[in-house]
């Protein structure tokens, strides 16, 4: 009788640390997000005192969210599934009303307007005369970025405020972004 005693009360303590936090059984679940936003890009050139820097809207992202407990407190595993891209998982806290995750390494591919400009000398008799053609072409650049941040919960959404920082795959280019939002709503 002592034995099924001892084993109901390990149980039941063990069932006791195990267990979710409000916090944590309020967050879980599948969101579908979007993330929207602007980032600075910078390019230093040998020899220059000032860097070229542009500011380039990010694409919409979208995709889906899962959140799911670690059975131990206010921990959390966040697994982001983007649509066409990457997945990506990190751990986090619950703190009362906001979600603290850790920093993750993702790819992200920017949109940039290259100018291309050719310069056409057209001479008629003993009138010259320089055109300039501009041709804009729209690329992208894939940068290796670190994405941190947090969420705010709101009943049945995260509202995440997240901050990049990286450097071009292709050229010397940095990126840094703060404030981008990203909206997540729950299944």
């Amino acid at each position: 009788m002592k034995s099924k005693i001892s084993i109901l009360f390990v149980a039941m303590l063990c069932m006791m640390a195990c267990t979710d936090s409000s916090s944590v059984r309020d967050v879980k679940g599948a969101y579908r997000y979007k993330t929207t936003g602007k980032v600075t890009l910078e390019e230093n050139f040998a020899g220059a005192t000032k860097a070229d820097t542009l500011v380039a809207n990010l694409d919409n992202e979208s995709g889906s969210l899962e959140i799911v407990s670690l059975h131990d407190g206010d921990s959390i595993l966040m697994t982001i599934d983007q649509m066409n891209g990457d997945v990506i998982a990190t751990r986090g806290t619950m703190d009362g009303k906001r979600l603290n995750f850790i920093s993750y390494n993702r790819t992200l591919e920017v949109p940039t307007d290259v100018y291309y400009r050719d310069t056409i000398t057209l001479s008629i008799g003993s009138l010259s005369r320089d055109t300039v053609l501009v041709r804009v072409v729209h690329e992208y650049e894939t940068f290796d970025i670190v994405v941190k941040g947090h969420a705010d919960v709101y009943e049945n959404n995260l509202i995440f405020d997240l901050e990049y920082a990286g450097k071009s795959q292709s050229s010397e280019r940095t990126l840094r972004g703060k404030g981008i939002r990203s909206l997540a709503k729950k299944n």
